[in-house]
C-alpha cells in the first residue's frame, strides 16, 4: 500500500488510492505562513478516527445492530520529548453510537471487543497513549 505526497508551494496533494477519495489537494495558497500548521497533527487525529469508526461501524453490522449515526471525537496531547522536540504525546478517541435500547447488551458485547482498538491505534500504542472512549446513545 502506498501514499504519495507533492508540494507544490503552498499546494499539498496526496494521492491515496482509495476508491471515492483518490486524491486530497490541500490549498493552503491565502492562509499566512505561520497559519499553516496543524495538517499533519490533525490528518493523524483524522486516520486514527476514520479506522476506529470503521471497525467499531463493521463490529455493530455484523451483530445487525441498527445504527443511527456515530459521531467520534479524537482530542491530542501535545508536548516535548526529551530533547525538546515537539512531539504527540496522547490521543483519546471519543465515540458515540446512536441506537435501539434494545439492541444494548450487543452494543456491550461490541464495546468489548472495541477495548483493543483498531489498526491504526493499536499500532501507535507502542509510541503514542491512545485511549478509547466509546458509549451509547440509546434512541426510541
Amino acid at each position: 500500500m502506498d501514499v504519495t505526497y507533492t508540494r507544490r508551494g503552498a499546494v499539498q496533494t496526496f494521492e491515496l488510492g482509495v476508491p471515492g477519495f483518490e486524491t486530497m489537494t490541500v490549498d493552503q495558497t491565502d492562509v499566512a505562513p505561520e497559519a499553516r500548521t496543524g495538517l499533519a497533527k490533525r490528518l493523524l487525529a483524522a486516520s486514527a478516527l476514520s479506522c476506529y469508526g470503521a471497525m467499531l461501524a463493521a463490529t455493530l453490522e455484523a451483530r445487525d445492530v441498527p445504527v443511527t449515526a456515530v459521531h467520534g471525537k479524537a482530542t491530542m496531547v501535545l508536548g516535548p520529548n526529551a530533547a525538546g522536540q515537539g512531539r504527540v504525546k496522547s490521543i483519546l478517541l471519543e465515540f458515540t453510537v446512536e441506537l435501539p435500547q434494545e439492541y444494548s447488551d450487543l452494543f456491550e458485547r461490541c464495546a468489548k471487543i472495541m477495548r483493543n482498538g483498531c489498526l491504526i491505534t493499536g499500532s501507535m500504542h507502542e509510541g503514542i497513549a491512545v485511549e478509547h472512549s466509546l458509549r451509547p446513545v440509546y434512541t426510541a
